[in-house]
């Protein structure tokens, strides 16, 4: 324990000892003084008792912070001493002291500093104002009944003394009745007294000791029988006004009530007891027969009448405020729950209603007739009652403990929740039975399914997300390790969303999330469960009946067949396709691997170029690794300049002449070394990197060509093709990108042959076509390569313009010397030239090759016969040369990697 606490904890035993050996020592004292009354020792004893009484009476002030109610105290205790000390000297001087002077002035003086404390102490104790009239009634009411006790003991007789001066009757009649004036302040102090409070007691007992001394030496001055009781009296009051000046006997003892000691009922008792005062004083006169007082009697009974009546007027005011009170408290207390969302109900043991079920038909809307027992309030509410009836059980058996409980309702065919507190007050005289409180937190619930819904599932589709997703998938997994079978996710990408998300907006872009979320569901089985988990990435619980896989590429064929579907958007109608990667799994597999082995086959679907379905393969980890790592490297190669382009000159059959390049792309990472396109080119179109790279190959591509164009005019124009993948064709950049590296460069646009092949058209047509026509306005030129090898090649000749048909190289190859020209070589030459196409063969190896090709009439080819891909520099030589050649200059051009020298015609 600290000190202050500590110093606090001893000093409080200390403050309520005090005043207890103080009692004691005098209670000694005053037997002492008792015997030796009369002898100098008895004076002495008395004279030391007094100022133990005034000494202790300060040291309880300056203990209690000086309170006004006890420097008054103590002032009135210091008096009285002065006074008995006067008194003394007086007596010792003259030899009597009967005669009035200073100690008087000092006795009638502490009277009025009493009066005062008392009258401070009980107004500290009310805070209302009839409160305060009613204090000041009682005080009057028995100030009136005592001093005509007084009156006809002493006070009559003093007044009526001949041998009395003036002076000396107003004098001598103001102690008993200042003793009466006291006991009436004593009186109104205690009405108001907590338990535990000692200073009021004390404060009455001493005025009452006080009012016996005085009362007895006015009646006997002279009776020395008396005399010690006298003083005895008059040292009691004083030593017991002293102890009422510490704070310990002001201060409620611990663990009492705080309330008023004497009761409204008491008080008025003590009003109308009064008024049996006068009479009997008048009882008492006949039976003694005393000197007639019916005057005195008479005022008194008036004056004791009007103040009981006035009283009673204040408690019969005080009664109608306070049930004007309840009144309001209860109007309140309906009207709050009339407008509340709750229901209060108090229920008898055996089910009856106790109180008003009003309550509970408004909170359910219904009427309260014919509500009389609980099976009525449940079938109101449509509770289940074996529910009810349980919680109720509960409640009566938790002994007044509280019992919570939330029960489904069914309410005019709605379903609702109400929300049930129950507590047994039986024992409570004031409530007498089982509480039920209830509120209707349908709502609520709602809020709360409403919110789990929010966390386990998709905000734009509906669908299941991943977290839902998952645990589903796991749900299942466990299934099949009891009931058999097997799991299949299928993970599906869309090809093409961030290109209608660039062109028609986010707004077209959540749209077209909304309907292909329609459409798998629709695709799929009631019991499946298709998610989304996250940007346009989806997912299917397929649970299939054997271990296979035949449900689930099902489910994906059909999942692909209604994605195929145009959807109409604010922008226009688009068709998207997916990419789908299926995974099987049972038993003990986690749901966690399955889902990344379905996404691990879906990688490898989009690397083999999108719109397919691809089964998970164990190798595929490996191949993913490799994948992924090949995405890190490749992002920021561009900025670091890891990048190059090599340059393969396109042949004119005929002269055997340059007619252009084509620029093909070259990567060589620090860390892997040279990667080739077909390895890091579906790893890029995959990851969304396509564009980014494809600008740098355009911006590069363009720019060499202008400046050889500009450095060797006499090579004469020549022509710079790009490939153009997939990805960049549905890219709404594609256009932009092409214009700002043409002007940029300053390269014709004729100058420039943008190379697509046939699988990178079939994706969506429809946008395709758009930006081929978008193309050919800027005035750039088109090819189509791999001619011959997709499907429909006819059909996309009619729908897509271009300006050069390449003959795949797979075609070129199976060119055997000393046969004629295959018949679909020339069946390509010859649609070409109908349609006024430029005709280009890739793969040329050998001479007969471009021999039987010339021979066909295709205008221009490339391969190895003629030159291996060139660095930019011996491409640049090679223009070089083919101006010497042009100018019948022969030329000396120092090479860094010698290409095979062009073959001229005879």
């Amino acid at each position: 324990m600290d000190g202050p606490s500590w110093t606090a904890a001893r000093s409080r035993p200390a403050q309520r000892r005090a005043p207890a050996l103080v009692v004691a020592l005098v209670v000694v004292l005053l037997a002492a003084e008792g015997a030796a009354y009369g002898t100098a020792t008895g004076t002495a004893l008395y004279f030391t008792v007094l100022g133990l009484a005034v000494v202790a009476a300060w040291a309880g002030v300056s203990r209690g912070g000086r309170q006004l109610p006890a420097v008054l105290v103590a002032l009135g205790v210091t008096l009285t001493g002065a006074g008995d000390v006067v008194w003394q000297v007086q007596t010792s001087l003259t030899g009597s002291g009967a005669d009035l002077g200073v100690a008087d002035v000092l006795y009638l003086g502490s009277y009025v500093a009493l009066g005062a404390a008392l009258a401070l102490m009980a107004r500290t104790c009310h805070a209302d104002r009839d409160q305060q009239v009613s204090g000041w009634i009682d005080a009057l009411v028995v100030f009136v009944a005592a001093l005509l006790v007084v009156w006809e003991l002493s006070i009559a007789t003093t007044v009526q003394d001949p041998t009395l001066g003036g002076l000396d009757r107003v004098v001598l009649s103001l102690y008993p009745a200042l003793d009466a004036a006291l006991i009436g302040l004593v009186v109104r102090l205690l009405a108001t007294r907590r338990h535990g409070e000692r200073a009021s007691l004390a404060v009455a007992v001493a005025c009452a000791c006080w009012l016996f001394s005085d009362v007895v030496y006015l009646l006997d001055v002279d009776a020395d029988d008396l005399g010690s009781l006298l003083d005895a009296g008059w040292l009691l009051g004083s030593v017991l006004l002293a102890v009422a000046a510490w704070p310990a006997a002001s201060r409620p003892a611990a663990g009492d009530d705080a309330g008023h000691a004497v009761s409204g009922l008491a008080r008025l008792a003590v009003c109308l007891g009064a008024l049996l005062v006068p009479p009997t004083t008048e009882l008492v006169i006949d039976w003694t027969g005393g000197e007639d007082a019916a005057g005195a009697v008479f005022t008194a009974m008036v004056t004791l009448t009007v103040l009981v009546f006035v009283r009673a007027a204040l408690l019969v005011r005080g009664e109608a405020a306070a049930r004007a009170l309840v009144r309001s408290r209860e109007r309140f207390a309906a009207k709050l729950t009339a407008h509340s969302s709750d229901a209060v109900l108090v229920l008898s043991r055996d089910g009856r209603l106790l109180s008003d079920p009003t309550p509970l038909a408004t909170l359910l809307g219904a009427t309260p007739s014919g509500l009389s027992t609980t099976a009525d309030a449940l079938r109101l509410a449509g509770v289940d009652t074996d529910l009810a009836d349980a919680l109720f059980a509960r409640a009566v058996a938790a002994r007044g403990r509280v019992v919570d409980a939330e029960l489904p309702t069914r309410h005019r065919g709605e379903d609702r929740w109400v929300g049930v507190r129950l507590v047994d007050l039986s024992r409570d005289p004031d409530v007498g039975g089982v509480v039920v409180h209830v509120t209707d937190v349908t709502g609520r619930r709602r809020a709360e399914e409403a919110l789990a819904h929010s966390v386990l599932h998709d905000g734009l589709t509906g669908l299941a997300n991943r977290a839902l997703f998952t645990d589903r998938v796991g749900q299942a997994l466990r299934r099949t390790v009891r009931g058999g079978g097997s799991v299949a996710v299928l993970s599906l990408d869309l090809d093409g969303f961030k290109a209608v998300n660039d062109s028609l907006g986010h707004a077209a872009g959540d749209a077209l999330l909304r309907e292909v979320a329609t459409r798998l569901r629709a695709a799929v089985r009631a019991d499946d469960t298709v998610a989304r988990l996250g940007g346009d990435e989806f997912a299917v619980l397929v649970e299939q009946t054997g271990e296979g896989d035949d449900e689930a590429l099902l489910a994906a064929a059909r999942a692909l067949e209604v994605l195929a579907r145009p959807v109409p958007l604010p922008g226009g109608p688009v068709t998207v396709s997916a990419s789908v990667g299926v995974a099987v799994g049972r038993g003990g597999v986690a749901g966690e691997s399955l889902i990344g082995d379905a996404d691990l086959a879906l990688y490898a679907a989009k690397l083999d170029g999108r719109n397919r379905v691809q089964r998970f393969e164990p190798g595929m980890r490996a191949a993913a690794l490799a994948a992924r790592e090949l995405e890190q490297e490749l992002r920021g190669a561009v900025d670091r300049g890891e990048f190059r382009l090599a340059y393969q000159p396109v042949i004119g059959l005929a002269d055997r002449r340059v007619t252009g390049f084509e620029a093909l792309l070259r990567w060589d990472n620090p860390r892997l070394g040279p990667v080739t396109p077909d390895r890091f080119v579906p790893v890029a179109e995959a990851a969304g990197l396509m564009d980014e790279i494809g600008a740098w190959v355009l911006r590069e591509a363009c720019t060499t060509a202008a400046v050889w164009r500009h450095r060797h005019p006499g090579a004469g124009p020549f022509t710079m093709a790009v490939n153009v993948s997939a990805t960049q064709l549905t890219s709404p950049d594609l256009v932009g990108s092409i214009a700002h590296a043409l002007a940029e460069s300053g390269l014709p646009a004729g100058a420039l042959v943008l190379e697509v092949t046939e699988t990178a058209l079939v994706g969506d047509p429809g946008r395709a076509a758009a930006c081929l026509s978008a193309l050919r306005a800027l005035g750039v030129r088109l090819a189509l390569d791999d001619f011959g090898t997709g499907y429909s090649s006819l059909a996309h000749l009619r729908q897509f313009t271009v300006d050069v048909l390449k003959i795949d190289r797979s075609f070129v190859s199976s060119m055997a010397e000393g046969e004629p020209l295959p018949a679909i070589v020339r069946g390509t030459i010859d649609l070409g030239r109908t349609l006024g196409l430029e005709v280009l063969a890739e793969g040329v190896e050998h001479e007969h090759q471009a021999r039987l090709l010339a021979e066909g009439r295709c205008d221009t080819a490339q391969g190895y016969l003629f030159a291996r891909p060139l660095e930019a520099c011996d491409a640049e030589a090679l223009l070089l040369e083919e101006a010497a050649a042009r100018a019948g200059v022969p030329a000396i051009v120092p090479l860094r990697s010698a290409p095979r020298a062009l073959t001229r015609p005879a």
